[in-house]
């Protein structure tokens, strides 16, 4: 199976777009009550523009823009056609250029389309967001009968806090995939009405209000793929669409996922440089050193500290480094990190301000709340966040930081409803999401090169917009706890993977097991997250890692990682349950190439699998290595597609790596 787009799908995305976006106010997909009427009747009424460009990438835009003669209330949608995908991808705004208020819009649904479904198969695919929780990610599927609904949202007011923001719609042998890029709160229904069609409608949780002269506001943007064929077809399409239009390139470079080692920040510098410089001279390939929270702030110093056992939570809003324990800052740090070929990682949470400290003390009129003893940082307003941009970035370019990691440990929809009045109610939100990419993004031009971890208790912003400018290296906050179970880390990337090809997993223990259930795109090392290292005499970054066995897995990862931009295949059925297996490939068939994963979980009594593998040319022949033992076997790829690899684990639980290339 090919991820190539077709012709007909192409050609079926075209006929789409120019159906719904070059035909005026005839079915557009999207819509919103405006003074009490829907909107279905009133662009009928209003003076509509269209306007089209083809560039040279073949990309085809198209902007509509709609006019309300009496009020002055603009309506513009910029849509964007895709010439290597078939994809379609748009964003509404509304603009006041009235000198009062408009009357009240409302129910703005970004998405509102019906889609024609013949026969009786209906299927919706989606998934769990991050809760902390070891189901985080688990892909649904839901059949939609005759008449039959479903609904999905997040909650909280961050955007996979519960559900992720994207969904696959398979009808028969043809589907259509959606993403929902809106870092707050959002929603997306699924009607079926026995007449043959499917209506799915995707907007913000709530929004009832006017806008004031001058104001323009956004709506989430809304992502269409459309495919033939069978669903896992049009999801591994996706993560080709994603990594070619929505993935960050660093300094114009394909964004390379790292093997991280995490620390704590409320650590001596000598300790971090000795860490990072470790790695180098017991030949490590390491390339990213992360310094998590801890850093930060005026507390005292403590000894053996940890993310349970120290007050880090009360200093954030103190944006500068601890003199205790980094008394010449991190620029030391930054330095070393640089030599050794390293990135820098460092922890930040902006949008959390704790009572009393700086921005509390010096600037009220810019944050919201308090709620309890935490504010929400207001990002809609320009004049805190042009400060807060400015001390961010004070410390990024001090400190020679190369990772920006943002945190986010509270939800920020009590403070967002808190502030809404009866008829603006949704524009504090808009704002504060309008800043927050705007925040981002002028870090990215401050600093080039840059990477944003995004974080926020740990996956719980995974959207079209935020991969566009971020990588989730802590997917999970489920894995800061001791002794997680890895089959957690395995379902993160079984789940996740199906819609965001590059996160990365945990690894807290020197277990190979643990290792590669976090395998692939990427892994996070870590050790005093959960536990803490040694004050004096410290020499390893964790006395129980095994040296040569840290330098094997750093290896494997280093040589495999290539693999994650290819083609996802689960290779068994998506289970948690600890008596079964996990298996999964990654294909580069532009390579010719991939990597297989297969574990035995600790209760499993099967000793062996054959799992056939997927994306292979039949008619090829390829030879497979096993990273265990290095034995080598080469095989035909019809025997490779039907019968599989054999894999053969006597250990529970336990695990096995292989890689494979096509013989020319």
């Amino acid at each position: 199976m090919s991820s190539q787009p077709m012709n007909g799908e192409v050609a079926h995305a075209r006929e789409w777009f120019e159906r719904l976006f070059e035909s005026g106010a005839e079915g557009v997909p999207f819509s919103f009550r405006y003074g009490g009427g829907a909107s279905a009747s009133s662009l009928k009424a209003w003076k509509c523009d269209i306007a089209k460009s083809t560039a040279g990438d073949g990309i085809t835009t198209c902007r509509l823009s709609f006019r309300d003669p009496l009020a002055s209330l603009e309506c513009t949608c910029d849509a964007t056609l895709y010439g290597d995908f078939p994809a379609v991808e748009w964003v509404i705004r509304f603009a006041n250029h009235g000198n009062r208020a408009t009357p009240i819009i409302s129910d703005i649904q970004a998405l509102d389309v019906t889609i024609p479904c013949e026969g009786e198969s209906v299927r919706l695919h989606h998934a769990n967001g991050s809760l902390c929780q070891i189901d985080d990610f688990a892909p649904h599927e839901t059949v939609l009968g005759r008449n039959g609904a479903h609904r999905i949202t997040t909650t909280g007011g961050r955007s996979s806090n519960g559900a992720l923001p994207f969904f696959n719609l398979e009808l028969g042998q043809s589907g259509v995939i959606g993403g929902i890029g809106w870092t707050g709160n959002w929603a997306a229904s699924f009607e079926r009405d026995g007449k043959g069609r499917v209506r799915v409608r995707a907007g913000m949780h709530t929004t009832h209000l006017r806008l004031f002269p001058g104001e323009t506001i956004r709506s989430p943007r809304i992502l269409l793929l459309f495919w033939d064929g069978e669903s896992l077809y049009g999801q591994n399409l996706l993560r080709r669409f994603i990594l070619a239009h929505h993935t960050p390139r660093p300094g114009g470079a394909p964004l390379d996922v790292p093997l991280s080692f995490a620390v704590w920040g409320e650590n001596r510098a000598e300790r971090q440089i000795a860490k990072a410089r470790w790695f180098a001279e017991h030949d490590i390939p390491i390339d990213n050193f992360w310094i998590d929270a801890g850093w930060h702030g005026d507390g005292p110093f403590r000894e053996k500290a940890t993310v349970f056992n120290t007050n880090w939570g009360e200093h954030v809003g103190n944006w500068w480094p601890n003199k205790g324990n980094y008394s010449d800052g991190l620029a030391p740090i930054g330095e070393v990190a640089r030599g050794l070929g390293m990135r820098f990682t460092l922890w930040f949470e902006p949008e959390r301000v704790f009572r009393d400290t700086y921005f509390a003390r010096k600037h009220p009129e810019w944050l919201l709340g308090p709620i309890g003893d935490n504010f929400l940082f207001n990002l809609g307003n320009p004049e805190a966040r042009a400060a807060l941009t400015d001390s961010i970035s004070s410390v990024i370019a001090e400190g020679g930081i190369t990772v920006y990691r943002q945190d986010f440990n509270m939800d920020p929809e009590p403070f967002w409803h808190a502030a809404n009045v009866p008829d603006r109610i949704g524009i504090t939100e808009i704002r504060h999401i309008e800043g927050l990419y705007a925040f981002w993004d002028a870090l990215l031009e401050r600093h080039q090169g840059l990477i944003i971890d995004n974080c926020s208790s740990g996956g719980r912003r995974i959207d079209l917009e935020t991969i566009s400018r971020s990588i989730p290296l802590w997917r999970s906050d489920y894995q800061c706890f001791p002794n997680f179970d890895p089959i957690g880390m395995q379902g993160q990337t079984q789940g996740l993977s199906l819609w965001v090809p590059l996160s990365t997993g945990c690894c807290d223990r020197p277990d190979t097991y643990a290792f590669r259930s976090s395998l692939l795109p990427g892994v996070v090392m870590a050790t005093s997250v959960s536990g803490s290292d040694e004050p004096e005499g410290y020499r390893t970054p964790w006395d129980a890692y095994p040296v040569d066995w840290l330098r094997r897995m750093a290896c494997e990862q280093q040589e495999v990682k290539k693999y994650a931009t290819g083609d996802f295949y689960p290779l068994v059925s998506f289970s948690l349950k600890d008596d079964l297996w996990a298996a999964w490939q990654f294909d580069r068939s532009d390579l010719g190439e991939g990597a297989v994963v297969a574990l035995r979980r600790q209760n499993s009594p099967f000793v062996r699998i054959e799992a056939p593998l997927r994306g292979l040319k039949a008619d090829a022949r390829y030879e497979v290595r096993s990273f265990d033992d290095g034995a080598t076997a080469v095989q035909d790829g019809s025997d490779l597609l039907t019968r599989g690899i054999a894999v053969e684990i006597p250990e529970k639980p336990g695990s096995r790596l292989f890689v494979y290339r096509r013989l020319h």
